[in-house]
């Protein structure tokens, strides 16, 4: 491949939201402090400890779309709004500020400019985005023939493993969303998972990463595709533009693993850790469902080393998986540890049925959760709840961090 020329460039209800996360215990626009909260969330049945039945979803189900579509987002408050567009404009980007801005949530224009920043891809001033921009990209489409458009028989034998292993994976990616399954989406998906893999000696590519690609993929393509993403079609993108999306994704990819390199070395310790530490917290918050799933002998890690491997990308419809994006590139390099407080809340979220439930039906459940119809407002009720938890609880397991 000769290099391309590349160009810089349901329903949900309507969630009110404030400019960060919670703060001294309260969530955005809730004005409640934790124990208010808590003890607003007993008083309802249906929230934040109750989920809608429904069939199992997530990038991976039939059933991926989300009530409001692939790329549906609730509508963000205009005073919100406008104070991302003064961010933005400013000649040198505070970053702390965007950040706490973006927890809530990111404006569907606004996010390919946002999530490049806040994953460190584009620098905070302004006056060096642009040349920024060009070179990374340029760096990128040097490697695509360095290491991808090479003859098969002068890859090294781990380099056809890798290789074979990514062309299984990529194919499965997401079989609820057509669009990742054209053609020139599979290729560019297979280039640069590959490339991330050959370049990450230490981990190499695992299955996993290929969901992790996603939200990124679907967010740098919407500036350069309009309207829906179920109307979407790969054929409408020149080479020069699908590269330096390509280029975007795996630079933004790096990024967001550099954190969590350790869950992909061999033997997978950082998941691990992880998942025990999900398994330490639900035992102290909730000790009736830790007691139930034991009694069952149901290990979390039947079930939670899948959410940790891929960030609970596979648990959510699409549109879901993309806003839990902002709030994880909004969290920074302690994304990773907020994912265990995360985990620990998305499981409650289904604690009155878990405790009535058997071990066949228990993994049955776990394995296929019911969010296909859930909206943002529901998402946004786990987000909080895991805010509570690290509020309440990140001391106390300060000694459980590896």
């Amino acid at each position: 491949m000769q290099k391309a020329e590349l160009r810089s460039t349901g329903h949900g209800a309507a969630v009110e939201r404030d400019d960060g996360p919670p703060l001294n215990g309260a969530y955005p626009d809730s004005g409640a402090s934790v124990a208010a909260t808590s003890s607003s969330s007993q008083q309802q049945q249906q929230a934040p400890w109750s989920a809608p039945g429904g069939a199992g979803v997530g990038p991976g189900s039939a059933s991926a779309t989300g009530p409001g579509g692939l790329m549906h987002q609730a509508a963000i408050p205009e005073h919100r709004v406008r104070k991302f567009h003064r961010l933005l404009q400013e000649a040198v980007v505070d970053l702390d500020a965007l950040r706490e801005l973006s927890w809530n949530g990111v404006p569907l224009p606004l996010r390919p400019q946002v999530w490049r920043l806040l994953c460190g891809y584009l620098p905070p001033a302004r006056s060096r985005q642009a040349q920024t921009l060009e070179r990374r990209r340029r760096e990128y489409a040097d490697m695509v023939p360095e290491y991808y458009d090479i003859p098969h028989e002068e890859r090294s034998e781990d380099e056809v493993a890798a290789y074979r292993q990514v062309v299984v994976d990529v194919p499965r990616t997401a079989p609820g969303v057509p669009f990742f399954h054209e053609p020139i989406i599979q290729e560019s998906l297979q280039r640069l998972l590959y490339i991330w893999g050959i370049r990450h000696p230490a981990s190499g590519y695992v299955q996993g990463m290929n969901d992790l690609v996603t939200p990124f993929l679907a967010v740098f393509l919407s500036e350069h595709l309009p309207g829906p993403m179920e109307g979407w079609s790969a054929d409408s993108l020149n080479q020069s533009i699908m590269l330096s999306v390509e280029a975007d994704c795996y630079w933004c990819l790096c990024k967001l693993v550099e954190g969590i390199q350790d869950h992909y070395t061999y033997a997978q310790p950082g998941i691990q850790r992880a998942v025990f530490r999900i398994k330490e917290l639900v035992s102290r918050c909730e000790s009736v469902v830790s007691n139930h799933l034991e009694s069952e002998a149901v290990d979390f890690i039947q079930f939670a080393l899948r959410w940790v491997n891929c960030l609970l990308v596979r648990e959510l419809p699409f549109c879901l998986a993309i806003r839990l994006w902002d709030t994880y590139l909004a969290e920074g390099t302690g994304f990773s540890e907020f994912l265990i407080y995360l985990s620990a809340a998305f499981l409650l979220s289904w604690k009155d049925r878990l405790t009535q439930l058997e071990f066949q039906d228990l993994i049955l459940f776990l394995q296929r959760l019911p969010t296909a119809d859930w909206t943002e407002a529901q998402l946004e009720r786990v987000l909080s709840e895991a805010f509570i938890l690290r509020s309440s609880y990140s001391d106390a397991q300060s000694h459980l961090r590896g």
